[in-house]
């Protein structure tokens, strides 16, 4: 993986920016609710402009998301897909959970590597569909 282009610590997360998408490495005992996830959308929309992403979440450290979160994110046009990366077996039973909230695509990984190769196809997919509505 290459040098990330932005690194923008938060209050409740590390992020760092790439080409296509953003790794998210929530920090240790955070509850990511409605007001995180809209300052979220707001960096990565100040970052990526319209350009279509991926957001990766690294989950490192132990944290809490309300599910319902992921409900209305279709809504952002540029997001094309969402990853949870983890190799504790309670975040990724979480993410599990978390999967059935997401309109978007929606995948889990244990390996970094996987999600990115993933985090292409996701975007091949999005261009693909954005070219037959035209």
């Amino acid at each position: 993986m290459a040098l990330p282009r932005k690194i923008l610590e938060l209050e409740f997360t590390v992020l760092e920016f790439h080409r296509d998408f953003v790794l998210s490495k929530p920090r240790e005992g955070q509850i990511l609710e409605a007001k995180e996830v809209a300052k979220l959308i707001e960096v990565c929309s100040d970052f990526f402009g319209r350009e279509s992403f991926v957001y990766l979440s690294y989950r490192v450290n132990d944290y809490n998301v309300n599910p319902t979160v992921y409900m209305n994110l279709d809504e952002v046009k540029n997001l094309a897909g969402i990853g949870v990366v983890s190799k504790k077996t309670s975040s990724l039973k979480m993410a599990s959970f978390e999967k059935n909230f997401c309109k978007l695509p929606f995948e889990i990984f244990t390996d970094l590597d996987d999600a990115l190769d993933w985090t292409g196809k996701v975007l091949e997919e999005k261009l693909k569909k954005e070219k037959n509505r035209n």
